[in-house]
């Protein structure tokens, strides 16, 4: 039991910042395998650069960050990637001129895995049905399709964590209510644990399995019970409070 609940990712006092302005203050959390953590707070409360520093993309000055136990604080990149943590940067990444197919190729093969087709792999993104805009370009593609299979590219790779920031950015609502169900599903259905940067906080926290609160970089509250914090006020006197 105690095997099945140890974390994917340990997050251990994390300070990081751009040149001498700090934004992390001593970020602690830790994601379970196969967990949605939903995590909000105002805008420059630090979530996108801790997701940075997971990626690699940003060293730490302070703390660690443990993948499966191992202490990855200092291990690049593309090397975090090979090992099965996946970003999705806001706004995605697509290559205009290529088709979605090329793109869930270039993730991986295992977007054919069993004989299926890559785009009956990711039936439940929303994606073209038509089989003959999947040999299109993709720069053809729709903002929440663009979207949709930048995630695919990622999930083709079969990531083990899932790092998202704001996938809806961007998006109409429809859109974006769209590729959030699809994301949270998509997940859950291949046991992807994900850590989740999202501005659409009342459409995030019922997907979620817990909810994690930054607020002027540090952890501010969390929940196991993300819903309650839609009830009446309690969001926004949680995202907002000033501390004293």
């Amino acid at each position: 039991m105690a095997e099945a609940l140890a974390p994917i990712l340990r997050i251990e006092n994390i300070h990081a910042g751009y040149g001498k302005k700090e934004i992390l203050h001593g970020v602690s959390l830790a994601l379970a395998p196969g967990e949605i953590v939903a995590l909000i707070g105002p805008n420059g409360a630090g979530k996108s650069t801790l997701l940075k520093v997971v990626a690699g993309l940003l060293r730490p000055s302070q703390g660690h960050i443990s993948y499966w136990g191992k202490d990855i604080t200092a291990v690049p990149t593309f090397q975090r990637a090979r090992s099965g943590i996946g970003y999705l940067i806001q706004g995605g990444a697509i290559f205009p001129s290529l088709t979605a197919e090329d793109h869930l190729l270039l993730g991986r093969r295992s977007a054919l895995r069993g004989g299926r087709s890559p785009r009956n792999h990711f039936g439940r993104l929303p994606l073209p049905n038509d089989a003959r805009r999947w040999r299109a370009a993709a720069g053809l593609f729709s903002g929440g399709e663009r979207q949709a299979l930048a995630l695919a590219t990622i999930l083709a790779s079969d990531p083990q964590l899932l790092l998202a920031d704001e996938p809806s950015a961007g998006l109409s609502p429809a859109a974006a209510s769209d590729l959030l169900a699809s994301l949270a599903a998509a997940s859950r259905e291949r046991n992807v644990a994900v850590l989740w940067v999202e501005q659409r906080v009342a459409e995030v926290l019922p997907l979620a399995n817990r909810a994690v609160l930054l607020r002027a970089g540090r952890v501010a509250a969390e929940t196991s019970e993300p819903t309650q914090w839609l009830d009446g006020d309690t969001l926004s006197e949680l995202m907002f409070r000033e501390d004293s």
